[in-house]
């Protein structure tokens, strides 16, 4: 293991204890300038390990310290591939359920111009999210509920009891949620108890359910399961995942939609 492979190892052996770190404790315990320091934080953020704050660093998704302004900015291009082609799959008179997250909002971007093109006579939207929720500018038979809860300010949604019991009426012929990991025998993560119990149940009222999430989740567990891979129809992702999750993806009979580049 050579030096900067060494110290990079040793930093995320600390993220994982702490979850967040400042500039000035990396210097010190790595013994390194800060400009090094900086570099090394640059490499880690396009790998989607680590988002910058003001100060220093936390894990990318950290429970205890989500921020949707920060994760927004990370694996951008990705979240807009798969946001765009996610927001494809939804049909005239469909009743869509749209959870929180950057990569989901994308999604909800991508709806949104479809809607001012008028291409839905009827559609229903039901999120827990208010960035979603301001992202859309419905339309005539465009319905845009938001379901209430407990606000979480950081992540920009409500969640908890209230609002589980909120979705337990309604059926969704599509679902579209995210997932901060995906592992090939313990299935779909997140960090949040509340947004896995959450989105567990609203699984089980949907026709056919999406889970959206870049490369950078693939092979990776979190805090919570919230389903197999066998309780997904698709995941929707910017490129093939590497064996063996392929193959057990294939052996959950779920799909795998490759979202295209924007230019192609």
């Amino acid at each position: 293991m050579n030096k900067k492979t060494s110290r990079e190892t040793h930093l995320m052996n600390m993220l994982n204890s702490t979850g967040h770190i400042t500039t000035r404790e990396v210097v010190e315990l790595l013994d390194i300038s800060e400009a090094t320091a900086r570099r090394m934080f640059s490499e880690l953020e396009k790998s989607g390990k680590i988002v910058r704050k003001y100060g220093g660093i936390q894990l990318a998704g950290h429970a205890s310290d989500y921020s949707f302004e920060l994760l927004e900015k990370v694996h951008t291009q990705e979240k807009i591939r798969i946001g765009t082609h996610a927001a494809s799959l939804v049909n005239d008179g469909d009743t869509i359920y749209l959870d929180c997250g950057t990569t989901i909002f994308q999604m909800t971007l991508a709806l949104s111009m479809r809607i001012l093109n008028n291409e839905f006579s009827s559609l229903n939207i039901i999120t827990n999210s208010i960035a979603n929720v301001q992202a859309i500018a419905p339309q005539h038979g465009c319905t845009v509920i938001l379901v209430g809860g407990i606000y979480n300010n950081e992540r920009r949604d409500f969640s908890g009891a209230l609002t589980e019991k909120y979705v337990m009426p309604f059926h969704f012929t599509k679902c579209f949620l995210g997932c901060d990991g995906m592992n090939a025998t313990k299935g779909f993560f997140s960090n949040q108890f509340d947004i896995s119990s959450l989105n567990a149940i609203v699984i089980e009222r949907s026709a056919a359910s999406y889970i959206l999430l870049d490369s950078s989740k693939f092979d990776r567990c979190s805090l919570i399961s919230y389903a197999q891979l066998s309780d997904v129809n698709a995941i929707i992702t910017e490129r093939e995942p590497d064996e063996p999750l392929l193959a057990a993806l294939a052996e959950a009979d779920t799909s795998i939609l490759i979202a295209e580049q924007a230019n192609s």
